[in-house]
């Protein structure tokens, strides 16, 4: 998130850098992003609970975002895939509990989990 800030303040302050138009205009699109798509998911994540959904509605808007601007959304997606390695079963349980997650999307995938007595060897 510094980097953001600091391409946010970069952002304010271009009327009195030295930034060729290039350069100007790539600031915009971060900035943009930063906005748009990457804010609200860092402020909601302070819940476990809600982390696998709020992920699933982060790669959403990520797929969505290709329409404003292709080469950010590919690289966000890339680098958020890459950091997916811990969702697993045990974790999308979770998004059960979340109170984002509608009552029918719960109930419907409530029922495909499985029971396993962990007592047993």
């Amino acid at each position: 998130m510094a980097r953001a800030i600091c391409s946010l303040k970069l952002s304010l302050f271009s009327s009195q850098l030295k930034l060729n138009t290039r350069d100007k205009e790539a600031l915009l699109d971060v900035c943009l992003f930063i906005v748009t798509i990457y804010v609200k998911p860092w402020l909601q994540c302070i819940l476990a609970v809600k982390a696998p959904y709020k992920d699933l509605c982060f790669l959403k808007s990520l797929k969505a975002y290709e329409k404003v601007n292709e080469s950010i959304s590919k690289a966000a997606l890339q680098k958020f895939s890459q950091q997916l390695w811990y969702f697993t079963d045990e974790i999308a349980v979770l998004a059960l509990f979340d109170d984002d997650v509608e009552e029918e999307t719960k109930l419907k995938n409530g029922g495909k989990f499985t029971y396993r007595n962990f007592l047993d060897p």
